[in-house]
């Protein structure tokens, strides 16, 4: 069993013995290529948007004017077909006009590019992998280089033929520090704290392993002021990465807490033949959170993508380009910042995540908030030796979650909340971890954290925070197996199902859904303190050797702004623009 699921994910490419571009050059195979587009105006607009004093706060478009406005011109876009087809590929243009697909036989892209093609295999997910060897830039050709922006030279595809693409083993998405650390510091032996408020809702079955019920921290939270089902016709998204829910889980979760019918979808990435099946714990205790927080969903759609990170900005964009929007978008997996997006990181990776952040910055143009995990380990850099923060929380175009740990009276109400920090109790390996936090090494301060007092000019994580200990933790189902979960893979599914359900009640009284909300709490909590609880204690210090950020008064780099109190938000909440 699973206690903890940290949200990085470890991805191991077996390579074959001999396997090259030389064996695998018939294949055709498929790159990404970031096309030329007016970036700076896009995320000055989606600043405004966010921003609840700017005439064109909660001005939404839809997907389609923003990928008009937003996206490559058609001049860019028939300039790279003229030069794909005059070197022999092919080039499909994403709906968002942010890239393009670029395909054609391995060694044609070999010779194009002047590089060699090297070709793998993962278990895990039984797929295919292709990548640039010794991770070099492609040497575009020059009539190709005035409409690129970026180039993810790795692809990755599902094993023709093979039955069990769809049922992944129990390693598929396998977290990076589920063995402790070195330096982790020691569980304490005294008593830890449990569930001291009253079980409210929910089967036996989960009430068993100790967890909190969903209906008990709605409560704390104020979410049930929301109305008799918070997030009554609200969607959500959620990114799985190389793991999926399977539908007998969806039902038992529902029946277990008494959830009407819920309308699920599957998005599956480029090359990927099946959905992923079960994995680990992780897109379980997502449904669950979001289901939890909004029993009243009409619908959760699962965004499935490759292990690979520099791929995972294929999900997102595979929402933006479906026929309806969700309200929100969730991530619980992450990387090590310094891994994906400093300059020592790989290429590929560099250009994924700057992909990501546009579809992003185009998600929020057209009204979709995301919300994504902090990590698991603390002020280290997602368990590496040194400090850091977890990608892609430290996007400055998305909703960094950290931990908190909720204690409750027997009315369920509110007693204290402090930085989530087990490790007094539990070692690494039972479960015991701490909420991400810390500074961006690469991206500046976003105009909505400019006001913050805490040193330096650079994006500061997190923006807000929630339960995310395993004292107690979450009831979480899988194959009818009934666990305690929790981490920081918890408190973001919870704010994106909280979020959908006030966007939900703001839709059904004639206004825009909130979208992007880092302006609206950062504006709430200079102006509305009393809209965030405000965590003044405790601390994230996970390794011994990394000092710890700690809880004080206003933000910290330990648990952001607080946590939201969704009843006081919600009558707080500013008027769209006029714009």
């Amino acid at each position: 069993m699973r206690s903890r699921l940290p949200i990085a994910v470890a991805i191991a490419f077996l390579v074959l013995s001999g396997a090259s571009a030389a064996s695998a050059g018939g294949q055709e195979i498929t790159f990404y290529l970031g096309l030329r587009r007016p970036e700076a105006a896009a995320r000055a607009a989606v600043a405004a948007v966010a921003d609840p004093a700017a005439a064109s706060y909660r001005g939404f478009s839809t997907a389609r004017a923003v990928a008009a406005r937003y996206g490559a011109s058609a001049a860019t876009v028939a300039g790279l077909r003229r030069s794909a087809r005059r070197h022999g590929l092919v080039v499909r243009v994403d709906r968002s006009r942010l890239f393009a697909r670029l395909s054609g036989d391995v060694r044609r892209l070999e010779r194009v590019f002047g590089v060699k093609i090297v070709h793998s295999y993962d278990n895990d997910t039984l797929s295919y992998g292709w990548s640039v060897a010794g991770g070099r830039a492609l040497r575009l050709p020059r009539d190709m280089r005035p409409h690129v922006r970026e180039v993810v030279a790795s692809y990755t595809r599902s094993q023709r033929g093979a039955p069990g693409a769809e049922a992944n083993g129990a390693d598929a998405a396998e977290p990076a520090g589920a063995r402790a650390p070195r330096g982790t510091t020691a569980a304490a032996t005294t008593l830890a704290p449990a569930n001291a408020g009253t079980w409210s809702g929910g089967c036996e079955a989960a009430r068993r392993t100790g967890a909190y019920a969903f209906a008990q921290v709605r409560t704390a939270y104020g979410l049930d002021a929301l109305g008799a089902a918070p997030g009554g016709g609200g969607a959500v998204a959620i990114v799985n990465v190389g793991e999926g829910v399977a539908a007998e889980d969806v039902a038992v979760g529902g029946r277990c807490f008494g959830l009407p019918e819920l309308a699920t979808r599957t998005l599956r990435s480029d090359g990927q033949a099946r959905p992923f099946g079960r994995g680990s714990f992780e897109p379980q205790e997502d449904l669950a959170l979001v289901r939890g927080m909004a029993p009243g969903l009409r619908a959760v759609t699962f965004a499935q993508a490759w292990l690979a990170p520099e791929l995972w900005f294929l999900a997102p964009a595979a929402v933006l380009a479906a026929p309806s929007l969700p309200d929100t978008l969730s991530i619980s997996y992450g990387q090590c910042e310094r891994q994906i997006r400093a300059r020592s990181a790989p290429l590929a990776a560099r250009a994924g995540a700057e992909l990501l952040d546009s579809v992003l910055v185009r998600l929020g143009l057209a009204g979709v908030g995301a919300f994504a995990s902090a990590g698991d380990f603390g002020s280290s850099c997602n368990g590496q030796p040194y400090a850091g923060v977890t990608w892609p929380a430290s996007s400055p175009f998305l909703t960094a979650v950290g931990g908190t740990r909720l204690v409750l009276d027997a009315g369920n109400a509110r007693v204290d909340e402090v930085v989530w920090n087990d490790l007094a109790w539990l070692a690494s390996v039972d479960g015991g971890g701490a909420g991400g936090g810390g500074f961006s090494a690469v991206s500046e301060r976003p105009p909505y954290q400019r006001a913050l007092t805490v040193a330096g000019a650079r994006r500061a994580v997190p923006d807000v925070a929630a339960h995310a200990s395993m004292l107690p933790g979450w009831p979480v189902n899988i194959s009818t197996n009934w666990v305690q979960d929790a981490g920081t893979s918890a408190s973001a599914p919870l704010l994106a199902g909280a979020f959908a359900a006030l966007s939900a009640r703001e839709r059904a009284a004639g206004r825009p859904p909130l979208g992007p909300v880092n302006g609206l709490l950062y504006a709430l909590a200079a102006q509305r303190p009393a809209t965030l609880f405000d965590v003044v204690s405790g601390d994230n210090r996970y390794l011994a050797k990394v000092p710890g950020r700690r809880a004080a008064p206003g933000y910290d780099l330990a648990s952001g702004l607080g946590v939201p109190r969704f009843d006081a938000l919600a009558t707080a909440l500013p008027a769209p623009g006029q714009g």
